[in-house]
């Protein structure tokens, strides 16, 4: 039955306020709590507008569109003042519906009057189901809500008429990524680069980001990876009649750190290890060559004394020893202390996978082929395989390249926070250091996106050249923002000269004119023209309490204060005394 069919059961639901609203939970990722819900309509169970496809669909083709949803927004205000729920209340609003001769300007706040609702507590959801290509009639609408104090959203970027012309023209406080991109998200690079394109530009227009559609576990650890600050979707929360509270998610969230394997970039080679027997130093040679008969698949055994490990007898040389015709009975007899191989790899069981490879290679060994072995507080743990290593570093490179920054192939954001939760684990006291450029906004500006690029690279290749240590790791959050961990004592000294480095290289990609007078003129984010000096690197520094702080979480909440202080700090450098994510005030240098 065509639409139009049910216009008189659309009236009548309207008239006598039939319809039913359900909440969705939108979740604050970083902060770990319900931020507010979307409200969305039913219509009556009984009746063939129950789904709200077939009851929009006929007010559109109505032109009852702004009757209904009139309708809607009173019975989600109604319902949700009722429930006294806490946080935001998005409400949609079909940009069509504005064009309507019936339109009512007034009516939401007539609404909200009668159910003590603030409007500061609303946020107008532009829709997408029924697009309006008048961008002057929504940049009048949408100024209209704000000076009413509501906030204003996007639904939808990145389908629909919903991309960066609506973005740059409508400002919305909050902008919600299509549900394409984030479904399977874990498995498709390309949908990870577009999200966290999305997050880069938010940052610079101060929006904030949901991401629609979270289905999985999985989609939500990379999603929360990613820096996403807000989510929704099913796995977090169904649309009900009852608003969520915050104990029915709880348990979704806390699964973000169990699913970290999934974007796991970096092994140790404890999970490696095989249970080799050990041997004596003082076994004979006939006694190991009786154990690798009985045991085919032994290719290596551990020499030890006590629990230390000593080196590795290798089958194929034993055996190969014992071809000749009196073999046995000239060297069966004697230790195999003088048939042991003296350079043996031996590694702790929480050494990287890379640091491993490193060893390997640098011995003095011509046989790659050869086992290495593993301890656990020098003593004998098991055995690792080379073959084993090479593969999972080969698995562990296709992995690191996905979530490496585009620009400067530095480790993203899902390595970082990564690394820095080994880090924690293992109880290695560290510095983390926030690298940022102070008015690289105005530099972009007025330079262009290319020359800003490139001040981004000569950053880049500055960190790589200065921390080169094993014990150095350096990752870029995206845009003009990096970091890098120290587990070494001379961090303070590497970051003054990476400071002084960068500003005097990056005096090159200045006009003379610019150089004369230190700085530039440009625009600021508040349209008002405004003095701008030339680039300088800010460095907040800080030495988290590796038994108090638990996560990457807090570790970031502590580089990112420091950050903000060197900002304002006139030396650019900043030292944090905070070592926790709640202590005393953190002081300049």
């Amino acid at each position: 039955m065509s639409p139009i069919a049910y216009t008189d059961e659309l009236l009548q639901i309207i008239k006598h306020n039939l319809l039913t609203a359900v909440f969705q939970p939108i979740v604050n990722l970083r902060q770990a709590k319900l931020h507010g819900y979307e409200a969305l309509t039913r219509g009556p169970a009984n009746s063939p507008l129950h789904n709200p496809l077939q009851l929009f669909d006929t007010a559109s083709k109505s032109g009852n569109l702004s009757k209904l949803e009139f309708a809607c927004r009173d019975a989600a205000c109604k319902r949700f003042s009722q429930y006294e729920a806490d946080g935001k209340l998005f409400i949609n609003v079909s940009p069509i519906s504005l064009a309507e001769a019936g339109y009512e300007h007034g009516m939401t706040d007539w609404i909200l009057s009668q159910y003590s609702i603030p409007a500061k507590n609303i946020v107008i959801e532009l829709s997408e189901q029924y697009p309006l290509d008048d961008y002057d009639l929504l940049k009048r609408s949408f100024d209209h809500f704000r000076d009413k104090g509501f906030q204003v959203a996007i639904d939808d970027l990145g389908a629909g008429y919903a991309g960066l012309k609506a973005w740059s023209e409508l400002r919305p406080d909050y902008v919600k990524i299509d549900r394409h991109f984030i479904e399977n998200i874990n498995e498709d690079p390309v949908k990870r680069e577009f999200v966290r394109s999305i997050q880069e530009i938010a940052k610079e227009l101060d929006c904030k980001v949901i991401a629609e559609g979270i289905e999985t576990a999985e989609e939500l650890a990379v999603v929360h990876a990613l820096k996403i600050q807000f989510g929704q979707g099913y796995y977090l929360g169904r649309p009900k009649a009852i608003p969520a509270n915050f104990h029915s998610i709880q348990d979704k969230l806390l699964s973000i750190n169990n699913h970290q394997s999934i974007i796991c970039l970096s092994q140790t080679v404890a999970d490696l290890s095989l249970s080799y027997p050990a041997i004596h130093k003082n076994w004979s040679l006939n006694r190991v060559i009786d154990l690798f008969h009985s045991n085919k698949g032994l290719r290596c055994l551990p020499v030890t004394e006590g629990d230390s490990p000593l080196g590795l007898i290798e089958r194929q040389a034993v055996l190969e020893l014992m071809t000749g015709r009196y073999s046995r009975e000239l060297y069966g007899h004697k230790s195999v202390l003088s048939f042991m191989s003296k350079q043996a790899v031996i590694v702790d069981l929480n050494t990287s996978l890379e640091e491993v490879s490193r060893k390997l290679t640098t011995s003095q060994s011509d046989n790659l082929q050869q086992d290495f072995i593993i301890t656990n507080n020098s003593a004998y743990y098991g055995i690792g395989k080379t073959s084993t290593l090479l593969q999972k570093i080969t698995e562990q490179q296709i992995r690191y390249a996905r979530y490496a920054n585009p620009l400067s192939q530095l480790p993203g954001n899902v390595p970082i926070y990564e690394h820095v939760d080994k880090l924690l684990q293992q109880q290695s006291p560290f510095t983390i250091a926030y690298f940022d450029l102070n008015n690289f906004k105005a530099f972009n500006d007025y330079y262009g996106y290319n020359m800003g690029d490139q001040v981004l690279q000569l950053l880049s290749d500055i960190l790589k050249k200065m921390l080169i240590s094993a014990d150095d790791f350096i990752g870029h959050i995206g845009g003009d923002d990096f970091i890098a961990t120290f587990e070494r004592s001379d961090w303070l000294q590497q970051c003054e000269i990476i400071k002084r480095d960068f500003e005097q290289q990056v005096k090159r990609f200045y006009s003379p004119e610019v150089l004369e007078k230190q700085g530039l003129w440009q625009i600021d984010r508040q349209g008002k023209k405004q003095f701008f000096g030339l680039l300088t690197l800010a460095i907040g520094l800080a030495q988290p309490d590796i038994h108090d702080c638990k996560s990457h979480h807090d570790v970031a909440a502590l580089a990112g204060e420091a950050k903000k202080q060197a900002k304002r700090s006139d030396s650019g450098i900043f030292i944090s005394r905070r070592r926790r994510p709640q202590g005393e005030a953190c002081v300049p240098l």
